[in-house]
C-alpha cells in the first residue's frame, strides 16, 4: 500500500510508493522529506536536477528481464568532467534496482549483497580486476539534485564512490558510499528499446525542457572575452569558447568561466558547428569539435574529432585525420582480452595495433562532459578489417569504441557540402605493403641464382633499396 504525507515545509501531498523509499523530495518546493516511523521530517531543500537530454522521467515503466519495474526517483551526481543519472526503479514483484543513464548509454543494476571481497577504493583503477570484470570507471562523485523516492537519505553534497567493472555485456558496480566493505550491484548494460519503455518525454518535451534547437543558433556572450558561444542551451553543460577556448560551465541560465585554456589559433575544419547531417536516416547536429595530437617523437600529424548529436539517437563521432575518414561510435559491450596482442569482439579477433598518447590541443562548442585544451588520455587501437576498435584510457575511466572507414564523398553527401579528402592523406601503409610485397618477389626469383652462381647479391641489394626509396621517399 502507497503511504502518503504532507510536505511538512509546503504542505503539498508527498506519495511514497515503495515500501524500501525513506524519503521523498516533494516536487513543489523541492523539500527532501523523509519517512520516520509514521511521520516525516523536512530534512531541507533539494537541488532541482538539471533537464538534459534524458527520454526518462518519473513513471516511466519497461522491462527489465521480463519483470515490470516502475521509475520512482532519480539522484544526479557530478564529478568534475561531467554528471550522470541513477533512476531508483521499483519492480512489480517488490525488487528494486537501478537504471543508470550516462551520455546516452544505460544499465541496469541489482543489489546483489556485500562485496567482502573486495579491494579497497583506494587500490582501484581502471583496467583493475574483480573476479572475471575489469574496471572501466573508477571516481568520487557528489549528488547535485535529486527528485522522486529515494531508498536511503541524500541530500545536496552527498558524495559517493563508486567503481563500475565490465565483462563484454554484463555489469558489475562496487559502491563505497557507507564504507568498506562496499556494496555490490549487479546488471547488465542495455538499449533503451529493449527495456519497453512506456511514458517515455518526447522529442519536443526533451528539447523544449533542455533548451531546444529553434531553427537558430541560440548564443551565450562569453563571460571571458565577450563572444557570442553557439549551443549554449541545457542539453550540454560544458562548453568551450571558439573565440578564446575559454572553458565554460552552465550553471542554471548563468555562464561561469571555470578555466581559461591557453590561447590558440581558431582551426579550419572542413566541418562546422551547426552543420546538419542525415546520417542513417537520422538528422544529427554538430555540436563540438575538438582537435588532438599524438604525444611523441614519431608523431603524426593532428586530427579533428566532430560530435555529432540527435535528441532521440544520442550521439556519434566523426574523426577526420591524414589517413581519412572514420564514424565512430561508443560501445555499451566491452571487448575480451584474449592476449596481450589481441581482444575478441564480434567473434571476430582483433589485433593490437599500438598504444600510444593523445593530447587536445583545440576545442569548440559543446559536449557531455568537460573537456579541456591539455586532456591527455592513452588509446590503444586494435583492428580487424576494415574496423577498429580502441580502447581510451585516463585516470579514472576506461572506453571502447567501433570505428568505422568512410570516404569522402560519403561525408560530402550526409551534409551536403563538399568535403574533400585530406590533402596529406598517408598512403605510406599501403606503400610499404608493396614494397614488402616486391622485396619478397624479388629475392624469391634472385636467390636460386645467386646460390647457383648465375645472379648477383650486390644488383638484388641494390634493386631492394631502390623499392625502399620509392615507398618512402616520395
Amino acid at each position: 500500500m502507497f503511504f502518503k504525507a504532507h510536505c511538512p515545509s509546503c504542505g503539498a501531498d508527498v506519495d511514497f510508493k515503495s515500501p524500501a523509499s525513506v524519503m521523498a523530495v516533494c516536487s513543489y518546493c523541492q523539500t527532501a522529506v523523509l519517512k520516520d516511523a509514521d511521520s516525516v521530517k523536512d530534512i531541507g531543500k533539494m537541488a532541482s536536477v538539471l533537464e538534459d537530454y534524458s527520454p526518462l522521467q518519473i513513471g516511466t515503466t519497461g522491462l527489465y528481464q521480463q519483470q515490470a519495474f516502475t521509475l520512482l526517483g532519480r539522484i544526479q551526481l557530478k564529478y568534475e568532467d561531467g554528471l550522470w543519472n541513477e533512476w531508483y526503479a521499483l519492480f512489480d514483484d517488490g525488487q528494486e534496482g537501478w537504471l543508470s543513464e550516462a551520455s546516452g548509454q544505460f544499465v541496469f543494476t541489482l543489489p546483489d549483497g556485500v562485496a567482502e571481497d573486495a579491494r579497497p577504493f583506494e587500490q582501484l583503477a581502471p583496467n583493475s580486476k574483480y573476479r572475471l570484470y575489469a574496471a572501466t570507471d573508477v571516481r568520487t562523485a557528489r549528488c547535485t539534485g535529486g527528485q522522486g523516492e529515494l531508498p536511503f537519505k541524500v541530500g545536496k553534497g552527498w558524495q559517493t564512490q563508486t567503481a563500475d567493472f565490465r565483462i563484454k555485456d554484463n555489469f558489475l558496480t562496487l559502491d563505497y558510499s557507507d564504507g568498506f566493505p562496499p556494496l555490490r550491484y549487479v546488471g547488465k548494460a542495455v538499449a533503451l528499446e529493449q527495456l519497453q519503455c512506456q511514458l517515455l518525454r518526447d522529442t519536443d518535451t526533451i528539447q523544449d525542457s533542455a533548451g531546444r534547437f529553434k531553427g537558430q543558433t541560440q548564443a551565450l556572450d562569453c563571460p571571458s572575452c565577450g563572444a557570442a558561444i553557439q549551443y549554449s542551451n541545457q542539453q550540454f553543460k560544458h562548453i568551450v569558447c571558439p573565440s578564446c577556448s575559454a572553458n565554460v560551465e552552465l550553471s542554471e541560465d548563468k555562464a561561469i568561466v571555470i578555466e581559461k585554456h591557453r590561447q590558440v589559433a581558431a582551426l579550419a575544419t572542413s566541418l562546422s558547428l551547426g552543420d546538419v547531417g542525415k546520417i542513417d536516416n537520422i538528422d544529427y547536429t554538430l555540436i563540438g569539435l575538438l582537435q588532438a595530437e599524438e604525444l611523441g617523437e614519431d608523431a603524426g600529424a593532428p586530427w579533428v574529432e566532430y560530435l555529432l548529436y540527435n535528441a532521440t539517437a544520442g550521439f556519434l563521432w566523426l574523426v577526420e585525420s591524414s589517413e581519412g575518414w572514420e564514424k565512430v561510435t561508443v560501445l555499451n559491450e566491452m571487448p575480451d582480452n584474449t592476449s596481450r596482442d589481441s581482444i575478441s569482439y564480434q567473434q571476430k579477433t582483433w589485433k593490437k595495433l599500438w598504444t600510444y598518447k593523445a593530447r587536445v590541443t583545440y576545442a569548440a562548442g559543446a559536449f557531455n562532459w568537460r573537456v579541456k585544451v591539455g586532456d591527455v588520455t592513452e588509446i590503444t587501437d586494435y583492428q580487424a578489417q576494415p574496423q577498429k576498435v580502441s580502447a581510451e584510457k585516463t585516470a579514472n575511466e576506461m572506453t571502447w569504441s567501433l570505428a568505422q572507414k568512410i570516404n569522402a564523398a560519403t561525408v560530402s553527401q550526409w551534409f551536403g557540402k563538399t568535403v574533400t579528402a585530406p590533402a596529406t592523406a598517408n598512403t605510406s601503409g599501403d606503400k610499404l605493403g608493396l614494397f614488402k610485397v616486391f622485396a619478397v618477389v624479388l629475392w624469391v626469383i634472385n636467390m636460386p641464382l645467386i646460390v647457383f652462381g648465375s645472379g648477383s647479391f650486390i644488383l638484388t641489394i641494390i634493386s631492394t633499396a631502390i623499392l625502399w626509396f620509392l615507398a618512402v621517399g616520395t
